[in-house]
């Protein structure tokens, strides 16, 4: 007979367990955690072995996430790590409702916070909001009043948010703080790379120690999420440029595709890289897999000489951007408020230019005062968002303030923006 397969626990595993079993028993479990705790691997695991045991044929329990491409990236590939073998081999999932169903006839399902239908639709028993500071407060009311039992909430705690506010101080919540320290699956070196970031305050108090922070000056307002990028009638007009900054060990290279309007300062942005330990060949074959070539324009970071002479000897135009801005410049400071002169939409897939926007800030002085430069203490929010200054300010706003634009775009005729 086949054994079954050893089952580990983290430590935040066992926070949740308790909470949830303690007297009197809450109604809902807020687990506010640094980075790479565990969280939403623990709540999923928990969920995945009190479902067959206290539950009946007909019990739902919904997993919620803001997006759909946030949720197969995180939610869904953790609860296939916990499975220990790939969903679409398990007879029990429904790839095309994301519908898990047990043998007792209980249902984990899986779907996104904008889908209204889903959010306004029939109750459940259990409800999981995963990084629930990304979804609206109304949205999460409407889940939960949908919600017969128990909710599940988890978060990195930059900011005060409704959780912290509104569920939180609420009798019937258990709040859980987690941190790496109790992921005991991290290697070494996982814990080594968190920990380097100490001698950032702000960046450590939130991401280390699971406390609540105060994440204040955002360089740039939050990217409106689209589903696609314009395309037909929508993208005549449009001027399609890319950005691409480089990485290997420790930071990603990534490149994003821009489609922007000049008349109405839109920008239109789809991430399609962000991988680290590309060497410049392999990066060459991408931009060709992904349609690229010698007549994209295509601007990379002007410190990388080489590696633009050799992306290009593979048959493409990739150009240095403007002479990149010093870290600590006003020439930087200068860039970046002619890019807040614009209006970002980026694709829902493209989760980890959201990610930065949302944790791109002006670095503050010890008094907490905002400077003229970004942070650039602990973990860098800014891969993907220098792609998008290289192409952006090297292809439009080299000569702001100086004339006009050096490019022209065709007209076209007048059409509604889907946005």
């Amino acid at each position: 007979m086949e054994s079954k397969p050893e089952i580990y626990h983290s430590d935040v595993f066992w926070k949740i367990y308790d909470a949830a079993h303690a007297t009197p028993r809450p109604r809902v479990i807020s687990n506010r955690g640094g980075t790479r705790s565990g969280k939403t691997y623990a709540i999923l695991q928990y969920l995945h072995e009190v479902i067959p045991e206290a539950d009946k044929a007909g019990d739902i329990t919904s997993v919620v996430s803001e997006t759909l491409p946030h949720l197969k990236r995180g939610a869904i590939r953790d609860f296939e790590r916990i499975l220990l073998h790939p969903l679409k081999q398990d007879p029990a999932w429904n790839a095309s409702d994301l519908t898990y169903t047990y043998p007792n006839g209980a249902v984990l399902e899986f779907f996104s916070a904008d889908s209204p239908g889903r959010v306004l639709g029939p109750s459940r028993k259990r409800l999981f909001v995963n990084e629930c500071n990304n979804i609206h407060y109304e949205t999460y009311r409407q889940l939960a009043v949908r919600t017969t039992g128990r909710i599940f909430l988890d978060y990195n705690p930059a900011a005060l948010f409704w959780a912290i506010e509104q569920v939180e101080p609420r009798e019937n919540c258990a709040t859980i703080t987690s941190t790496y320290k109790d992921n005991t699956f991290l290697t070494p070196e996982q814990v080594q790379e968190i920990e380097a970031n100490q001698a950032d305050a702000k960046w450590w108090k939130v991401y280390g120690l699971g406390e609540v922070g105060s994440l204040q000056g955002l360089i740039y307002d939050e990217f409106e999420q689209i589903d696609a990028m314009p395309s037909g009638e929508e993208a005549q007009g449009l001027v399609e440029v890319y950005g691409l900054d480089f990485g290997f060990t420790n930071d990603p290279t990534t490149l994003l595709r821009l489609l922007v309007d000049t008349k109405r300062r839109r920008v239109y942005i789809d991430q399609r890289l962000y991988r680290k330990g590309m060497k410049n060949p392999e990066i060459a074959a991408f931009l060709k897999e992904d349609g690229l070539t010698r007549a994209s324009s295509v601007y990379a970071d002007c410190a990388e000489p080489k590696s633009i002479a050799e992306i290009n000897d593979a048959g493409f135009n990739v150009q240095a951007c403007s002479k990149d801005a010093p870290p600590r410049s006003e020439k930087l400071q200068f860039q970046l408020q002619w890019m807040q002169g614009w209006t970002y939409f980026v694709t829902k897939d493209s989760l980890e230019t959201i990610r930065e926007n949302r944790n791109y800030s002006w670095a503050t002085d010890a008094s907490g005062q905002p400077l003229n430069y970004p942070n650039d203490k602990g973990e860098h929010f800014d891969h993907c968002l220098d792609a998008l200054r290289y192409a952006l300010w090297s292809h439009f706003g080299q000569n702001a303030g100086h004339g006009a634009y050096r490019i022209s775009i065709v007209k076209r005729r007048r059409h509604e923006s889907h946005h």
